[in-house]
């Protein structure tokens, strides 16, 4: 094979494990051609010369000819995704002293911290005028920029090298965030970048084609996604103008004063055009303006339309909003010409999750131990914020454990952050989106449940399968059930079902009684039903479950202001609203089923009613085993015969009746001072109680 001197590549994302590391990728076939072996050096020619390592891409990614760099690698060449660089082979000598100058005003290194940097950029290649990027124990991201080097040109730092921090100018202080920082959004991320970047990159394109590119995004969705992360990497990447602008911010006391930092913001943007606006909580500024009494908030949303599609063009000027609560935006803000994209930030899937956790453990000292992938699997719900969070919690978990055992004064020896810590970060951190309910795996499992094998089973395959074995419900075509309703005598185990299911599957499982909708007036009950679908469907998978929901879908009337009709018809309109690929489902539990408006009954909506009958004897015998697990018995107590002797009972009355016998024992032992332990007497006292309390509740329960 004929070896070059130099290639062109185009420039694509690095992966997320070789960030801050400077490595690139390439194609086998390209190392050949410059005959490159694994981890040798290259020289990166954009706008400006760098140098990096090269090691192979996986399988090809791109199916071309592409280079693989991260942000930081990128912006030491001065170029940008999908741009042209040269690669070829770079000579790098060993440096005596680098002169390193920190970005950010509030690091100050001391003498303690230069073995560490050195360890941390030993091996990394660097030239004069790069900007490094290092996350240091005790800091968050600290950046330096390389002021200089001796000998000059491209260098590598070992346990020689001298570090010597010198104090320079700051330079472009913009965010480090880079693509490579945000986990979970590829294609949300490739949608905005398009918007972006096209029009900046090819103007001469778009005037040709007779078009203007879109000149607004909103992105929107639950707090703690990535909207603003998002609108930094845009910052750090992008070699336009970035204003950022907190939405409360804007609003001043003072007559015009708001209309006017807005019109400012406007001509400088356009004055230092290609410009990106970037307003964070939007619906702060821009409310509905029918909704809002003062005044100020009008005209500046009225300033707001104007400039955004005003006789004046905008020229080069990108406008992104974000904001959690689209709804509350004032539509006019929301049509074409003004907000043209709107992309929906939501939480992460399983895969996302993973991503999310490699970026946010890539400086952590992370055990053998430790599963990113289990992590990722038990996460549901969590959002990139709560991620992060957890992350920070296991590492404090980690070092709270290390400081246990060694003085403040001591010099910490090292440690690494284990599996056992993030699952104690676990009880710690709970989802955002669904922190204003209550969520969480229950902790009731199916072998905690007595009898009943039909239904478990039932469940097992209804809600178990299609989140757990996707490939064999492709090939049958089975997807998740939209609602499942349990019905059954009180106390025959409709709630410990439900919750077993909740456990099985680790999905979240979210509990909504009755009472607390019906406390809410007259809408407002309707809009909380509609929000708890909402907040289910961005932490799916979710289970949704309505214990006694008789008491809000019983039968409609004839009056147009009962609450329980309203709430029927949401519910109904919410049915109608999941989608299959949703993974939400609701269970719901009743004792009358014969009160259930039948509209909820058809398919579509509880597609699946499962009738738990009374426990058999087998069964009775299986529940008192369970519940007598840490109880004192006596080896003479005959289960069979005590199951035989409950009939009629359900699972919960059998639970009492246990519970019974455990108090009759203990109040005999305390009354002679010995042990005893629980024998077929005491049990047999317990029944009378239960059977007497049974028939008292028959004898006040209304006819």
């Amino acid at each position: 094979m004929v070896q070059l001197n130099s290639i062109k590549l185009k420039v694509k994302e690095g992966l997320v494990e070789d960030s801050r590391k400077g490595i690139i990728r390439m194609n086998r076939e390209d190392m050949e051609l410059l005959g490159l072996d694994t981890g040798q050096f290259v020289n990166i020619k954009g706008k400006r010369n760098t140098v990096a390592k090269v090691y192979p891409s996986f399988n090809a990614i791109y199916g071309m000819p592409l280079i693989q760099m991260d942000g930081i690698i990128r912006r030491n060449a001065g170029t940008g995704i999908d741009d042209i660089v040269t690669i070829s082979k770079a000579e790098v000598k060993t440096a005596r002293k680098i002169m390193l100058s920190p970005i950010d005003t509030f690091f100050k290194p001391k003498e303690d911290d230069k073995k560490e940097i050195r360890n941390m950029l030993k091996g990394i290649p660097m030239i004069s005028d790069d900007e490094l990027s290092l996350m240091i124990f005790g800091h968050n991201e600290v950046g330096f920029y390389v002021s200089g080097t001796a000998p000059s040109g491209p260098v590598k730092i070992d346990e020689k090298t001298d570090l010597i921090f010198v104090e320079g100018e700051l330079g472009d202080v913009r965010a480090r965030v880079t693509y490579e920082d945000i986990g979970g959004l590829n294609k949300e991320v490739k949608k905005i970048r398009e918007i972006v970047e096209l029009p900046f990159k090819y103007p001469s394109i778009f005037k040709k084609l007779g078009f203007e590119a879109p000149k607004g995004i909103l992105l929107y969705g639950p707090p703690g996604t990535g909207k603003t992360l998002i609108a930094k990497a845009i910052a750090s990447e992008t070699k336009a103008h970035f204003i950022h602008v907190n939405g409360p911010e804007i609003i001043n006391k003072f007559y015009g004063e708001s209309e006017a930092k807005i019109r400012e913001i406007f001509k400088e943007a356009k004055s230092r055009a290609p410009s990106i606006i970037f307003l964070d909580e939007l619906d702060s500024i821009a409310p509905r303006r029918e909704y809002v009494h003062g005044e100020v908030e009008k005209r500046v949303v009225a300033q707001l339309l104007a400039l955004m599609d005003g006789l004046e063009s905008r020229g080069q000027v990108v406008v992104i909003g974000a904001t959690n609560i689209p709804d509350s935006l004032d539509p006019a803000l929301r049509r074409a010409g003004r907000f043209d994209k709107e992309i929906a930030i939501m939480p992460p899937d399983k895969k996302g999750r993973f991503k999310i956790l490699q970026i946010h453990t890539k400086g952590m000292p992370l055990d053998e131990d430790v599963k990113l992938e289990e992590l990722a699997d038990i996460t549901y719900g969590f959002v990139g914020s709560d991620l992060s969070a957890l992350c920070k919690e296991a590492g404090m978990i980690a070092l709270r454990n290390i400081l246990s055992k060694v003085g403040l004064d001591e010099i910490l020896p090292p440690f690494k952050v284990s599996m056992d810590n993030f699952i104690e970060a676990l009880r710690e951190i709970q989802p955002s989106s669904t922190r204003e309910y209550c969520t969480e795996v229950p902790d009731v499992k199916w072998e905690n449940i007595g009898g009943l094998e039909e239904v478990k089973d039932t469940l097992k395959t209804l809600i178990e399968l299609p989140l757990h074995d996707l490939n064999l419900c492709k090939e049958y075509n089975f997807t998740l059930p939209k609602g499942i309703l349990l019905t059954g005598p009180s106390g025959s185990g409709k709630t410990l079902l439900a919750k077993a299911a909740g456990n099985s599957t680790k999905a979240n499982f979210i509990t909504i009684s009755g009472l607390t909708l019906a406390s809410h007036g007259m809408g407002e009950a309707e809009k909380v039903l509609h929000d708890i679908f909402i907040k289910a469907k961005q932490s799916s998978p979710c289970i949704l479950f309505f214990d006694e929901i008789d008491a809000i879908c019983s039968y409609r009337s004839n009056s147009a202001n009962n609450l329980s009709d309203r709430l029927i018809s949401r519910l109904i309109l919410e049915f109608d609203n999941l989608e299959k690929s949703n993974e939400v489902i609701v269970l719901a539990a009743t004792n009358r089923i014969n009160l259930i408006d039948p509209v909820l009954l058809r398919e579509g909506r509880f597609e699946y009613i499962l009738e738990i009958p009374l426990p058999n004897v087998d069964e009775r015998e299986a529940i008192l085993k369970i519940h007598s697990q840490k109880l004192p018995i006596s080896e003479s107590v005959d289960f069979r015969q005590l199951a035989e002797n409950t009939k009629g009972m359900t699972g919960a009355e059998l639970a009492t009746l246990c519970h019974k016998s455990s108090f009759i024992a203990l109040t005999q032992a305390m009354k002679i001072g010995l042990k005893i332990k629980i024998d077929d007497k005491i049990f047999n006292q317990a029944i009378a109680e239960v059977n007497h309390k049974k028939k008292f509740e028959e004898v006040i329960a209304p006819k």
